[in-house]
């Protein structure tokens, strides 16, 4: 048997997902969803944690709790560099900020070098146009002598507008360094408190977390990135071909 708070929140949900709450609208105050459903307040503030939970409103301190707007959800892709011929995604501010670093050790591990070896490390904060708080953040590391001779544009127009970090690639090409591929493993989790805080993040929604390595035609790993995106404004999207061959039956 259903609980008292699955019950209303079973019913808001309804509401909204057949525009009886539409998006943008103010969910009725606590205290008259008490009455209207004749519960505590309590039960009432189960029931909007839940919806919460899954994304569907937002709490806004001082002024109650509103139906999230759908249809803002904006794709990672792994066919993005076809997709920059178009130009870049619309509506997004992208804030890059850039500093050296020594590598540590996970980080010479990745790259394989010595810990301790110069990096340049760029952040690249995106977000919405129409959203307060930042959907993704990313932090692309190279070695420096690899890219240290090269001009490279003023950190606050970096390359194209991507918020992915995906400039290294135009540096490692003037560097001479031509990609063979790109690998990036995809994971799942609840944000730290931090996180959280800085993407706005509300309790319930997970964060995808991204570890990216680029390797060049000498087998070399020239960059490394962790990127991180707010499950709930972001998706992860990967397209496969199948080959010809692949689709002959047996």
């Amino acid at each position: 048997m259903a609980k008292r708070y699955e019950v209303i929140a079973a019913d808001l949900r309804q509401q909204i997902q057949d525009g009886s709450l539409p998006a943008g609208s103010r969910l009725p105050a606590e205290t008259a969803l008490t009455r209207a459903y004749r519960v505590g307040l309590p039960t009432v503030r189960q029931a909007l944690s839940a919806l919460q939970a899954e994304g569907l409103i937002e709490k806004q301190h001082g002024r109650g709790s509103f139906v999230r707007a759908s249809g803002n959800q904006i794709e990672y892709a792994n066919d993005r560099r076809s997709r920059r011929l178009a130009g870049p995604a619309p509506d997004i501010d992208v804030v890059v900020t850039c500093c050296e670093m020594k590598a540590t050790e996970e980080l010479a591990a990745r790259l394989n070098v010595q810990p301790r070896t110069r990096l340049l490390e760029f952040s690249y904060r995106g977000r919405l146009q129409e959203d307060e708080s930042p959907c993704s953040l990313v932090r692309s590391y190279l070695v420096y002598d690899m890219v240290a001779a090269i001009p490279m544009a003023p950190v606050g127009s970096v390359g194209d507008g991507s918020p992915w970090g995906d400039a290294y690639e135009g540096w490692l090409i003037n560097a001479g360094i031509e990609l063979d591929h790109v690998t990036e493993r995809v994971g799942a989790r609840p944000p730290t408190a931090d996180e959280a805080r800085v993407l706005g993040i509300f309790p319930g929604v997970s964060v995808l977390a991204i570890q990216r390595t680029s390797v060049d035609t000498a087998g070399r790993v020239v960059e490394v990135a962790d990127l991180l995106l707010s499950g709930d404004r972001m998706a992860a999207v990967y397209k496969t071909p199948v080959t010809a061959a692949a689709r002959v039956p047996g």
